[in-house]
């Protein structure tokens, strides 16, 4: 009973949404107020404490997503911050199973348990949101141009873990030993969106392999995976920058990848879904 409480609570407490974009008018956010402190950060009235820390941790999160992409951001950095459940649920769809989201049009709206429920996770979820807004004020909110796995791989790169934090690797090597892992697409289709469903995966699980798949991209050689991260956010078709840049494709390299973590478990065969 308390192992499936666990794994409800890791997929309730999801850090961000995965939220396709659609074409609603923008949210009402007026009724935020901005902090005295950095009107960067804005906040639901009643809520100036929450906003506080948000405001004193945002020069660091932004300077890590921007040494993380490799680009500044190249819009201001705005961030709301709820003080209650109930302005949550207001502004962001599915917000039961959240703690935080970017929105439509680009909107990052934080949850109040990341202030009274899980302050620990206050930064690295704030990172990881970061992430997302970088690559949505060049390429719009949550682009299909990109795979699902490599946004949430990335933002979880990013933020050092943040967002992959409820499953550890440990976790994450176990269930590749088992073949439960996803994989790229053999080509990346930007009209459909592809996620942890897709993937038989729990969201908490895809996005620990997309980070631990991303994490050795770059450590096949760290300017490659700053020339892809670049040439992607010059809106280059995402299969022919992976091509051009690692001289194979992503489902190519993932197969590569997730072999040998089944091989180092004693599981060695070809990797699940593998043609």
């Amino acid at each position: 009973m308390r192992a499936a409480a666990a794994v409800l609570a890791a997929m309730l407490l999801a850090s961000c949404a995965q939220l396709a974009p659609h074409r609603e008018a923008p949210l009402d956010l007026a009724q935020f107020v901005a902090h005295a402190g950095d009107p960067r950060v804005r906040h639901e009235p009643g809520a100036e404490e929450f906003a506080g820390r948000v405001a004193a941790l945002l020069p660091a999160a932004i300077a890590q997503v921007e040494a993380g992409h490799y680009r500044a951001f190249p819009a201001p950095v705005t961030v709301h911050v709820c003080g209650s459940d109930e302005c949550f649920a207001r502004h962001v769809p599915g917000a039961a199973r959240l703690t935080a989201a970017v929105v439509y049009d680009n909107r990052l709206v934080l949850a109040p348990r990341l202030f009274d429920r899980e302050p620990q996770r206050l930064y690295p979820i704030l990172v990881h949101e970061l992430s997302h807004l970088h690559l949505g004020q060049q390429l719009g909110h949550y682009t299909m141009r990109i795979p699902v796995w490599f946004h949430e791989g990335l933002a979880s790169l990013v933020a050092s873990g943040g967002g992959a934090d409820l499953v550890s690797e440990d976790e994450a090597l176990h269930a590749v030993g088992a073949g439960e892992h996803f994989l790229p697409e053999a080509a990346h289709d930007e009209s459909m969106r592809r996620g942890a469903d897709d993937s038989r995966l729990r969201i908490t699980m895809f996005y620990r392999q997309s980070m631990m798949f991303l994490a050795h991209l770059r450590s096949l050689g760290e300017d490659e995976f700053r020339k892809l991260l670049l040439v992607l956010q010059d809106r280059e078709p995402f299969d022919r920058a992976f091509a051009t840049v690692f001289g194979a494709s992503a489902l190519q390299l993932a197969l590569e990848f997730f072999g040998r973590l089944r091989c180092r478990q004693g599981a060695c065969a070809a990797p699940a879904g593998a043609p």
